[in-house]
């Protein structure tokens, strides 16, 4: 039994590095998993509408990153599928293309409402384009698997 689970971690990164599309969604959903914590440790705030509270601080100085606890929820939730998603290259480009295309969508409708996506989740311009970037990424990503199951 514990050699089994001593052996877990090394077929794991034998299958995710089946295709350069699936590490990168590895990497993608270690991202999206690790900005969860350090959001809500940011912001907590799960208010809604017009009592939504959000926290701005500035990464390294000059980079203004806006969240609150929906933020990191978002980030959390995308994620921990990708863990699982990456071992498959077939999951894998499924995932990529739905979390690619629902961070573009979030970034979308985050540049269209100023500082939150439907009144719950804080944003701003910057985080806004980061969140379409990564979903580019997990586009791209996805390609890059595709050709691992054709």
């Amino acid at each position: 039994m514990s050699a089994t689970v001593r052996a877990a971690p090394a077929r794991y990164l034998t299958d995710v590095r089946r295709s350069p599309g699936q590490l990168l969604l590895l990497v993608l959903s270690l991202w999206f998993i690790s900005n969860g914590p350090v959001a809500y440790a940011m912001c907590p705030s799960f208010a809604l509408g017009s009592h939504m509270t959000s926290c701005t601080v500035l990464a390294f100085g000059f980079i203004p990153v806006t969240v609150n606890g929906w933020h990191a929820l978002f980030h959390f939730i995308t994620g921990v599928p990708g863990l699982f998603a990456a071992r498959s290259p077939r999951a894998a480009f499924w995932y990529g293309i739905g979390c690619g295309w629902f961070y573009l969508v979030v970034a979308g409708l985050g540049l269209a409402g100023d500082t939150s996506v439907l009144h719950l989740m804080a944003v701003d311009t910057f985080g806004n384009w980061v969140h379409a970037a990564e979903g580019g990424l997990c586009i791209t990503a996805a390609a890059l698997t595709r050709r691992a199951f054709r």
